[in-house]
């Protein structure tokens, strides 16, 4: 199953954003995914259940500018993707008001030229994390917080600095409850013109993260619906 109808006109970028989404009644229970590519007219998203083609929905883009609400309706339905994802579905955005397409082609501009464009969106949350492998009680476990998070990785603010490369076992104490997932060092800020009092910032990309926990992952981004 392609990730779009073949009668598609508007590009389609691959940008990745939680997703937010409800019955276009404003009722009943509200389910979230993520976005697989994205178009003026539309988009290719990941849930964690199968809807009904055809049927309509609110949908809430969350971008790092803010939150996108637009009208959708169910086009076509997918399989589900490679481990690690949900169900793909195909949406047609309708009734795009001038100011929600102004947004949206503002984040095609501004997003949709980075290949695999994992969003990264500004969030502050505790952490503990350790070196991969090392359990031993004698090892210590450090606390810092994000600065930003996406679908992909975070950046993280810690009192001890990892080498680039090294796996990292973290997790991110969320309203939601604690949330687990395994990543690997790509960026350390230099150590020049830092106070040794502050925080050191990496760059971590996830190498191992379930389904459930980027669902999770994505209702703590997302503003409610």
């Amino acid at each position: 199953m392609p990730d779009f109808p073949k009668r598609r006109q508007s590009a389609r970028y691959q940008i990745q954003l939680p997703i937010l989404h409800r019955g276009q009644s404003g009722s009943g229970k509200v389910g979230v995914g993520w976005s697989r590519n994205i178009g003026t007219g539309g988009a290719c998203i990941e849930l964690a259940e199968q809807l009904k083609e055809k049927i309509p929905l609110l949908v809430r883009l969350q971008t790092d500018q803010g939150p996108l609400d637009v009208q959708a309706r169910v086009i076509w339905i997918g399989q589900a993707g490679a481990v690690g994802g949900g169900i793909r579905h195909g949406i047609a955005f309708i009734g795009v008001g001038p100011e929600q397409n102004q947004t949206l082609r503002n984040l095609l501009l501004t997003k949709g030229e980075v290949r695999q464009a994992g969003v990264r969106l500004p969030l502050e949350i505790a952490v503990t994390c350790q070196q991969k492998g090392l359990g031993d009680p004698k090892h210590p476990v450090f606390r810092g917080r994000t600065g930003n998070l996406s679908r992909g990785g975070l950046l993280l603010h810690l009192p001890f600095r990892f080498a680039p490369d090294t796996m990292i076992e973290l997790t991110l104490h969320t309203s939601h409850g604690p949330l687990t997932a395994e990543g690997s060092v790509v960026w350390v800020e230099p150590s020049e013109g830092r106070s040794p009092e502050e925080l050191i910032r990496h760059g971590l990309r996830f190498t191992a993260i379930s389904w459930s926990t980027t669902l999770s992952l994505g209702l703590v981004l997302a503003e409610p619906l």
